[in-house]
Formats: C-alpha cells, sequence, structure tokens
C-alpha cells in the first residue's frame, strides 16, 4: 500500500459544453477549450513538484480528459487558481478583440459584467485530496461523491436568449445595460443584434483575410470578408457569450492573441508553451475557412435573399468510449504498483487517441474526421456523402483494425472493450439533435451488452431506426454476407428483405403467440438472406459470458442475461416471450436500418 497523497480534480459541465453546437466549428473549439483547461491544470501541478498520473504525455495538450490525477500535495486554492486563470486568457482575448475590432456606433460598457460573470461562473470545480495510504480508486470515489453535492451558479440575465441553446442571453454590446422590463423594446434589440454580428462577422472574415495574407482585390475585398466571416458566424446566428467564445476561439488572428498573453505565464522559449502555441496554431490552421470543409446544406444568401441549391448530404456521425475503464482502474487499488498502471493505461489510451485523430489522414475513405479524441472518448463525422456504405464497411473492422490497432494476441490488445454509437442523419437534423441521438446510440450499446456498436437512423421528421450488433458478430461478416433474391452479391439489393418484413409485419406474423416457436419466422428470413451466417443465430450465442472474476470474455447478441430471466438473477429461469420478442426486434431492425445503410440507391 503506498503511503503517498493523490489529489483528483475535475470540472464540469462537459458533455453540455460540446451538445450546444450548430457547426462542426463549434465541436472543434469545445473539445480544444476542454483539453486546454485541463492541460493547463497538469502544468500548475507539475510547476509544484507534483507528479501527474492520468492524463499521462500532459505535453500533448490535444484530447486531454478532463478527470486529473496528481501525486503529491497539490491545495485546492493553486489549481484552481491555475484554472481560473486559464478560462480567464480565453475570456479576456476574445472580449478585448471584439471591442477593438466591431467598432462605431457599439459602446460596450455595459456587456463587460455579463462577460465577468462567464469568467467566473462558467464552470463548477471539484478537487479532492486523499490522505496517506488512502489508494486513488478510493480518491477518485470520494471526488464522485462529491460531484452529487453540486455547487452552481446560475447567471441572471434579461433579454432574448441565444438562437443555439435558448438558455443564455444573446451577446451583444448593450446586453444588461437595460435591467428594467418596463423600458424593454424587443424590436429595438433585435435591429441592433442583427446589426452587431453583421459587423461582427464581415469583421472576422477581413480580418481573417489579413492574418493569412491572402491576395485580394479592392474591389473584391467586401465580398470576400463577408463570404469567409460567415464561415465564422452567420449574421443570422445569436449566440451566448460562451457559445460565441467557442466560435472565435477557431480564428487565427485571436489564436494569436492567446498565443501572445500565455506568454506571460510560461516564457516564449519554454518548451512547455512551445507545446501549447503549436496546439493552438493547429486549431486555428484545421478550421480555416480556406481549408475545412463544411456541412453541405441548402443555402440561403442572407445578402441577396436568394436560394442557393446544394445537393442534400447525409452526415455519419459516430461517439464512442471504453467500456468499464473505472473498474478495470479499480483492479489496481490495493497494489503497489497502482499509480504505474494507471499512467500506463493512461498512455496507452492516449497515444491511440492522438494515432486515431490523424487516421482521417491516411485512410482511402473520403470527407470524415476526429473531432475529439480523448484516449477512449472520441467523437467524429462522415461527411458530404450520399450513401453510409463506406461508413458502415469501416466500422465493420474497427475493433479489430483500429480499436485494437490490428493486433491479434491477446496481450496486446487493449484492455478494455470500446462501445459505438454511430447516427446516419438526414440533411435538415440541427446538429445538436443529431450528438444527441449520438450519445443515446452509444448509450444504447452500452445498455445493451458492451461491446458492441449501436447503429441509428435519423430522418428529417425526427424518427429513427435503431440495430445494435456486437462486434464479433459484425465482424464476421454478417451484413455483407447478405443475399438477396437474385443472388446478387456484387450489388445485394435490401429491398427485398425490407419488403418482405413489411408486409410480414402488416400481417402480426411476428407477434408473440405465447409459444417457444415464435422466433420461426424471423429466424427464417434470417436463413433465406443471410445463409451463412445461421450458426451465428443459435442459442448460446444471445448471452454475455463472464470468467469468475465476472470479466466479460465473450460478448452475446441480447447482452447479459439477466433482464430476461423472470427473478431478474443471471442463473434464473428465462421469461420466453421476452426472449423470443428480443430477437425478432433483432432480425427486423437488422433488416430495416440494412436496408438505409447497406442499399447504396437509397436516396
Amino acid at each position: 500500500m503506498t503511503h503517498k497523497i493523490y489529489t483528483v480534480i475535475t470540472f464540469a459541465p462537459v458533455q453540455g459544453f460540446i451538445e450546444k453546437s450548430r457547426k462542426l466549428r463549434d465541436l472543434y473549439g469545445s473539445s480544444y477549450l476542454l483539453s486546454y483547461l485541463s492541460w493547463m491544470i497538469c502544468n500548475a501541478a507539475e510547476s509544484k513538484g507534483c507528479r501527474v498520473i492520468s492524463p499521462a504525455l500532459p505535453n500533448m495538450t490535444q484530447g486531454m480528459p478532463n478527470q486529473i490525477i496528481i501525486e503529491g500535495n497539490f491545495p485546492e486554492e493553486d489549481a484552481k487558481s491555475a484554472f481560473d486563470t486559464a478560462w480567464e486568457c480565453v475570456t479576456e482575448t476574445c472580449r478585448k478583440w471584439v471591442k477593438e475590432n466591431v467598432k462605431g456606433e457599439w459602446e460596450y460598457t455595459s456587456w463587460k459584467r455579463s462577460w465577468s460573470l462567464w469568467t467566473k461562473y462558467a464552470w463548477e470545480f471539484f478537487w479532492v485530496q486523499g490522505k496517506p495510504n488512502e489508494s486513488i480508486s478510493d480518491v477518485r470515489q470520494r471526488l464522485n461523491n462529491k460531484k452529487y453535492w453540486r455547487d452552481w451558479t446560475g447567471i441572471n440575465w434579461q433579454g432574448e436568449s441565444s438562437t443555439l441553446s435558448g438558455a443564455d442571453a444573446i451577446a451583444y454590446p448593450r446586453l444588461g445595460k437595460n435591467s428594467d422590463p418596463r423600458q424593454y423594446n424587443y424590436q429595438q434589440e433585435k435591429k441592433e443584434i442583427t446589426a452587431f454580428y453583421e459587423a461582427l462577422s464581415e469583421k472576422l472574415g477581413e480580418s481573417f483575410i489579413k492574418s493569412v495574407g491572402l491576395k485580394v482585390p479592392d474591389e473584391k475585398i467586401s465580398e470576400r470578408s463577408k463570404e469567409y466571416g460567415e464561415s465564422f458566424i452567420d449574421p443570422d446566428e445569436e449566440l451566448s457569450v460562451p457559445e460565441l467564445i467557442k466560435r472565435l476561439i477557431t480564428h487565427k488572428e485571436i489564436t494569436d492573441r492567446l498565443t501572445e498573453r500565455l506568454k506571460q505565464f510560461f516564457g516564449n522559449n519554454g518548451v512547455i508553451f512551445k507545446s501549447l502555441s503549436q496546439q493552438i496554431k493547429r486549431l486555428s490552421e484545421d478550421l480555416k475557412p480556406t481549408s475545412f470543409t463544411d456541412l453541405s446544406r441548402l443555402n440561403k444568401n442572407k445578402r441577396t435573399g436568394e436560394q442557393t441549391q446544394q445537393e442534400k448530404f447525409w452526415t455519419g456521425w459516430f461517439q464512442g468510449d471504453g467500456d468499464k475503464a473505472a473498474e478495470y482502474l479499480k483492479s489496481f487499488a490495493n497494489k503497489d504498483t497502482e499509480a504505474e498502471e494507471i499512467t500506463k493505461f493512461s498512455t496507452e489510451m492516449r497515444k491511440w487517441g492522438d494515432d486515431f485523430k490523424k487516421l482521417p489522414e491516411s485512410k482511402t475513405i473520403a470527407n470524415w474526421r476526429v473531432v475529439y479524441a480523448g484516449g477512449d472518448d472520441f467523437l467524429g463525422v462522415f461527411y458530404n456523402r450520399k450513401y453510409a456504405v463506406d461508413c458502415v464497411n469501416f466500422f465493420s473492422r474497427f475493433k479489430t483494425d483500429t480499436w485494437n490497432e490490428g493486433k491479434v494476441e491477446s496481450e496486446e490488445k487493449k484492455k478494455i472493450t470500446v462501445s459505438v454509437g454511430f447516427v446516419w442523419a438526414g440533411p435538415d437534423i440541427p446538429q445538436r439533435d443529431v450528438l444527441q441521438h449520438c450519445r443515446l446510440a452509444e448509450k444504447s450499446a452500452k445498455s445493451n451488452g458492451r461491446d458492441r456498436i449501436a447503429f441509428r437512423v435519423l430522418f428529417n421528421n425526427g424518427n429513427h431506426l435503431e440495430w445494435v450488433c456486437p462486434w464479433w458478430l459484425l465482424e464476421a461478416g454478417l451484413l455483407s454476407s447478405y443475399r438477396d433474391r437474385e443472388d446478387n452479391q456484387e450489388k445485394p439489393n435490401w429491398t427485398h428483405i425490407y419488403n418482405d418484413v413489411a408486409v410480414l409485419e402488416s400481417r402480426h406474423a411476428f407477434d408473440d403467440k405465447g409459444d417457444d416457436n415464435s422466433i420461426d419466422i424471423a429466424s427464417g428470413l434470417f436463413e433465406i438472406y443471410f445463409p451463412t451466417q445461421t450458426d451465428k443465430l443459435k442459442p448460446e450465442k444471445w448471452w454475455n459470458k463472464y470468467d469468475a472474476d465476472k470479466k466479460l470474455i465473450k460478448t452475446g447478441i441480447l447482452g447479459d442475461r439477466l433482464p430476461y430471466t423472470t427473478n431478474n438473477t443471471e442463473t434464473g429461469e428465462l421469461n420466453q416471450t421476452k426472449v423470443n420478442k428480443a430477437i425478432n426486434d433483432w432480425i427486423i431492425n437488422l433488416a430495416k436500418v440494412g436496408f438505409h445503410l447497406c442499399q447504396e440507391s437509397k436516396q
């Protein structure tokens, strides 16, 4: 047992901060800011002579997890000061840039108070320090318990709310000036907000042209400024202060200013500062309008009012997370090597995350990006595509080729499994809704037994279909083994099984009849259309299997047996009606989701 003292730190909100995103630019900005805040805490701990146990590789800024484990006495006031200073550098850099560059009739005195409130109260900060002989797992558990006692301060505001989240006030120069609701004039405020965002958007475009040295003819500067400015902020957008910060932090001129502001903490020649400044520079480089491809949509030209017709493309979003990482780390709780094992695991996952983030540059699949990869937690998007076939093919080998990096020996594989939610989303679905469905799909993959993927098709009307499949069955070639009635192997027609299911459902053929043979029709369809996979549907393949230490050693189609028993125990008698319905639903959803994801002539 160790006699050292450990400190565990985290902050919130994280998921909500990411989900309040309208554009890919917001996702990148929010992901970077979360990593940056974690990195600043790690740097402060090291400067005090403490050792960062996790996340490992603290000088690799991108993809930093937001739970930090530190060996040594790292006081709460020092940790909180580093965190607050890091966030204040960002907020003040953004606020001052707007004030100095968007000039004219604007008077910025009143909105400074609102920015100060967001600087002080945007985050909840959690710090717990253990006692000598207390394991890291115990300290982490106390941190989790502390998070239940929230100490959150809401920011009160008066006026119209953000069009993105609807939760906070629109950021514009007169924010907070009129505190008397009797003097509130909605039409006047709306006019001022529109004018401000038009000026801000154009200034962002103009500054971008200057900062990257683009050669634009004088007569074209105004036009190009509006064009580039709209890639940062659309004049019709009405963003809150934190939403505006996420957008501004992706602009080169603002990241340059942030870099200059951070010099006072690290010095221009420091190795740490150089690492951070490179990451900041890369953020603006990756997202500059001349290189960054955004989602394709039906656009309306705000200046002329003309409708610009673009082909509407579906997009494939995926979100994944390692399974039971916390339980894996708990297995080291009573060992002297606990800290070393956690660091080793964190190093492995962080290196994987860094490699995964670079994967789109080397893969043959076009038009996809990894938005963030914080070790075992990742989010990405396939964009500008008509069909989902190449996305499905990628995930059909994801567990072996990507997660385990092609390694087949058990000691070389990842110590934990992974669950992924994939959402094939219609072009008219707001991004914030897509992100919510991503999270729900990932949750579905975990709740259905883990170590699997949930494929979800999200239609423009908000309805969705979902099919969940364990990795081993997907990698066995289940989807590629589909054969239509003509046995067309080159371009199988999923319409056949889709229509058969529709007809059988209309005749209530799948309805449970109270006997043990009610899966006969569904399994018969499976045998017809997946003739080489019939052995995969045997009852022994339905359930998860565990070893004596309750470690998952084999994933079943339906997951854990317990929810399907009559007495809610692993060894209890099965509720056959419930099992039959689950198998029927699994085959029905396979047909429906497969039609939408594997049929190239679908759209």
